[in-house]
């Protein structure tokens, strides 16, 4: 017998049955493969629970959607959501983030507006996404244009989302169609020269018109955004918002490659047109100054003459006008015959002949001058 069956046994103690066994190699493996399948299972429920549990960018804006009905809108912050499938998180950009869409060009109908863009478009100077337009003026402009734009309603903006983009460049081109047909091409484009007369006013008119086309653009493109935007409202009115508004329209405008050639061969004609004025102005100028300044030299020279004139007239007559004043008529009359008598016998020295007729009578006489000093023709 065994040392244990020989001890004596306890009063009022009964013997129980025998402890199990330890478990076996197989089931410790097994309760440890359940162990493990449990810790799993419950973070992969963590990790479900927290699905939904995220860091909004201060960028960007959430939509949160419950079985695909959308429930509410969050900006930047800490999101709390239920998980995926029970809510749905859609991350948009922020409201104060700009977007920006180039508006591409529309398949040409006919050969004769492929022709417009050209062949080589998106080659050469004119870009693949140009679209022509019809001015007021029965003019052809090509243009490209990229919409910059921001989200105004996130909910409108989520189910539309898949329309946007397209919805945005038929607005744009409905809109253009409408602004272009009621501006002249000169509101998108130089195309007319503007002359010279000199260098100074040259730059002048140039900066003039710089400044001029500059507002022309501005207010096509204001009008072209405004249009724009009233025509999104027009759909956020019927229902069927975007959740977008349009904060500027980056447009460039482009002549068709004909017709630039064309206006090319037309502003070089009328710049040589205009040098040619200006040259001709120029010479009208040169000889205005010319002619100015000899008619000045010609009044100069004959009022220094008539000047020359009067003075020696003054002095001739100084005698006869000195007694011609004299107060005392007898002792003028007196003077001036005297005078008279002494200039007279010179006056008859000069002659070759004179001739006296008596008005009353009519009775002539002949008198003979000498002869020696009688002047040819006899003049004085």
């Amino acid at each position: 017998m065994s040392a244990t069956t020989d001890l004596p046994q306890p009063v009022g103690v009964t013997a129980g049955p025998p402890p199990p066994p330890p478990p076996g190699p197989i089931a410790q493996s097994v309760a440890i493969g359940f162990r493990t399948v449990y810790a799993v299972a419950l973070l992969l429920a963590l990790l479900w629970l927290s699905g939904n549990v995220r860091e909004i960018a201060p960028d960007s804006q959430v939509v949160v959607r419950r079985f695909g009905d959308i429930v509410r809108t969050q900006d930047s912050g800490l999101l709390l959501a239920w998980p995926r499938p029970i809510e749905q998180v859609q991350i948009l950009p922020g409201p104060q983030q700009q977007l920006s869409e180039d508006v591409a060009a529309l398949r040409a109908p006919t050969p004769q507006s492929q022709a417009l863009v050209g062949p080589d478009a998106g080659g050469g100077t004119v870009p693949a996404d140009a679209s022509a337009y019809l001015t007021g003026d029965g003019n052809v402009v090509l243009i490209n244009a990229t919409l910059i734009y921001h989200i105004d309603d996130p909910v409108a903006y989520a189910l539309s989302e898949r329309h946007i983009v397209a919805a945005l460049q038929r607005l744009f081109r409905a809109a253009t169609v409408g602004v272009v047909s009621g501006r002249l091409l000169n509101d998108f484009l130089v195309v007319n020269g503007t002359g010279a007369q000199s260098a100074d006013s040259s730059l002048e008119l140039q900066a003039g018109t710089g400044a001029r086309t500059t507002a022309l653009r501005a207010e096509a493109r204001t009008d072209l955004l405004q249009e724009v935007n009233a025509r999104l409202q027009t759909l956020a009115r019927g229902g069927a918002s975007l959740g977008v508004v349009v904060d500027r329209i980056d447009m460039t405008a482009w002549l068709p490659p004909e017709a630039k050639s064309a206006f090319d061969q037309v502003l070089l004609a009328a710049q040589t047109a205009d040098r040619e004025v200006a040259d001709a102005r120029t010479e009208a100028e040169r000889r205005r100054q010319g002619a100015t300044q000899l008619s000045e030299q010609l009044i100069a020279s004959a009022q220094a003459q008539a000047a020359e004139m009067l003075s020696d007239a003054a002095v001739n007559t100084a005698a006869v006008v000195a007694l011609e004043r004299e107060e005392t008529p007898v002792t003028r009359r007196a003077l001036l015959l005297q005078q008279y008598r002494s200039q007279i016998s010179d006056i008859m020295k000069r002659v070759g002949a004179l001739t006296l007729v008596d008005p009353k009578t009519g009775a002539q006489f002949v008198i003979p001058g000498d002869s020696r000093s009688a002047t040819p023709g006899g003049g004085p």
